[in-house]
């Protein structure tokens, strides 16, 4: 038998979105792995980490526990900083996101993700880079083709195991050959298994319909996920919608896209987690799951940091968010290899966060119940006009790209405590109710900041073989002091394709060997409040009265 092993240049030659600019495996000198849709995981994922986990080295992926809204942590080769956060840059078609946008975002309309790692690539983004950046790109609508396109997954939770806990029967014997007197309600409850949910309900659901001729396409999607959590009254539902469309012009040498993002997600989650799992797991098995005759639950208050889980159950705990993105790109091709573009993108995210403390449950009797009421409105507007050059002469290659960026960064939010409420009949939804506000209990914040930066960037390769790229970029922010508002940001890297060399044509098996070596500088500004360089202002709560 005669078997014979051909390259797959279909792999090697794709065009790899790197950040501003593009390339190829042959022509990328960085650290950069990308993942293509059918490569992603398969199944019941409810986002796109699930989708992206054990797919690419040096990238951790991880789950804050069981909470279904919980935005999964990301970490590209470790942490990057002791206080100032590790997550990586997240960018959507060009748009600056995170790991919130990125979680909100329907596995369905992803076509490609393309991970940064190393410092020689990711300084391309400068002083938002040091913790790598994730660049998706999604599903767009083609030339001269129409689909209609529903992926759906249904699946359950259930725990895998728990915590084995005394009975009452083996509390109330143990704390006797212990010389202690324990409190015996009658009851036998195993708080654990009481408190959580035996088979949570996982579905998700995305349809899409896409259209295309000659000189236009479009892409529409609508999508929904619902999760239940694995302690009773968790639950989160996610609606998102997107929109892509192209439009080539002047005999094909302008070419028009816009596009639109937008999720709703709301999500019921436990006050206090840490005292709810710690109570679930000490609290007095003799207690009893219903109300006693004073319709409250019964509490042990000689206990230290213990509440009754099924009334820790009835404080409500509610999220909102709705958000929304526009955004466009122009591209106009002045000679064959040199294009002009120009980009703009427009974010706004609506926020609230919504609690309610009952006034017959431990953690409200203090307060006779409390309601508090969190808002957020945020808006980030981006600009940016990039010239891009592409030339191959001879055994020669050549990518250069020149950038000026403009952000503009927008917050407001604002707080409400109220507490004293005679009845629970209300909760957040009428503060009027309660008879208690304080000095602190109302609270508004807003800030502005400016980002403004330069970057140029070249690419050369030789005989398809030897590879230089070299970055530099300089940003501008006025979230810093006077004498430090400017960083610049260079990077270089070498590369040697030593699968493409003559003497690799014997060794059939490797198809992609590649040596090379990479230096960059970046930075973590997203680490720094906006007016930490500046002296504040603020009132005190103390008035003085002549």
């Amino acid at each position: 038998i005669k078997v014979i092993l051909h390259e797959d240049n279909k792999t090697l030659n794709e065009i790899v979105v790197i950040g501003y600019a593009t390339g190829s495996k042959y022509t990328i000198s960085g650290v950069v792995e990308k993942v293509n849709k059918e490569d992603l995981n398969q199944g019941v994922v409810l986002n796109p980490m699930d989708a992206l986990k054990g797919k690419v080295s040096g990238v951790y992926i991880s789950q804050n526990g069981g909470d279904p809204s919980a935005t999964p942590n990301i970490r590209v080769r470790g942490t990057t900083s002791l206080s100032g956060g590790s997550d990586p840059l997240v960018i959507i078609d060009g748009v600056y996101g995170d790991l919130s946008m990125l979680k909100d975002l329907p596995s369905a309309d992803i076509e490609s993700v393309t991970i940064l790692k190393d410092a020689s690539e990711t300084a391309q983004y400068g002083s938002r880079g040091a913790s790598g950046v994730i660049v998706i790109t999604t599903k767009k609508g083609k030339f001269g083709l129409s689909e209609v396109d529903y992926e759906g997954q249904f699946g359950f939770n259930s725990i895998f195991k728990n915590l084995r806990m005394l009975s009452a029967t083996d509390f109330l014997s143990t704390a006797s050959k212990l010389g202690l007197t324990a409190e015996n309600k009658g009851g036998a409850t195993d708080w654990i298994n009481t408190v959580e949910r035996n088979n949570g309900i996982t579905q998700n659901h995305n349809l899409s319909f896409s259209s295309g001729n000659k000189l236009s396409n479009m892409r529409a999607s609508l999508g929904v996920l619902q999760r239940q959590g694995i302690i009773r009254n968790t639950d989160m539902i996610n609606y998102s919608a997107k929109f892509d469309g192209m439009q080539l012009a002047l005999n094909k040498r302008l070419r028009l896209e816009v596009g639109s993002i937008a999720s709703e997600n709301e999500d019921h989650d436990i006050y206090d987690l840490t005292q709810f799992f710690f109570s679930a797991a000490t609290f007095n098995p003799t207690y009893q799951t219903v109300k006693n005759s004073n319709n409250v639950w019964d509490e042990n208050y000689s206990a230290n940091y213990l509440a009754n889980p099924l009334g820790q159950l009835e404080v409500t705990n509610k999220n909102d968010k709705a958000s929304l993105n526009l955004h466009g790109r122009a591209v106009f091709t002045i000679v064959d290899g040199l294009d002009l573009s120009t980009f703009g993108s427009y974010t706004y995210i609506d926020s609230n966060y919504k609690r309610y403390i009952p006034n017959d449950v431990l953690q409200g009797k203090s307060d006779d119940g409390s309601a508090y009421l969190w808002k957020g409105n945020y808006k980030n507007l981006m600009g940016n006009i990039q010239l891009d050059y592409s030339k191959d002469f001879a055994l020669h290659h050549i990518d250069a790209l020149a950038l000026v960026e403009g952000q503009i960064y927008n917050t407001f939010t604002s707080s409400e405590l109220c507490k004293g409420f005679e009845t629970n009949y209300f909760k957040y939804n009428n503060l009027e109710a309660g008879a208690n506000v304080t000095w602190g209990d109302i609270t508004s914040y807003a800030s502005k900041y400016k980002i403004f930066s330069y970057m140029a960037r070249l690419n050369y390769v030789y005989a398809s073989k030897y590879i230089a790229t070299v970055n530099l970029r300089r940003d501008g922010s006025s979230k810093l002091g006077n004498g430090n508002k400017w960083g610049t940001f260079p990077s270089a890297s070498l590369a040697w394709v030593i699968s493409n060399e003559t003497f690799m044509k014997y060794f059939r098996t490797i198809n992609n060997f590649k040596l090379r070596i990479g230096y960059g500088v970046t930075g973590n500004q997203d680490a720094i409040e906006p007016y930490n360089s500046l002296s504040l202002y603020g009132p005190n709560g103390v008035s003085v009265i002549n």
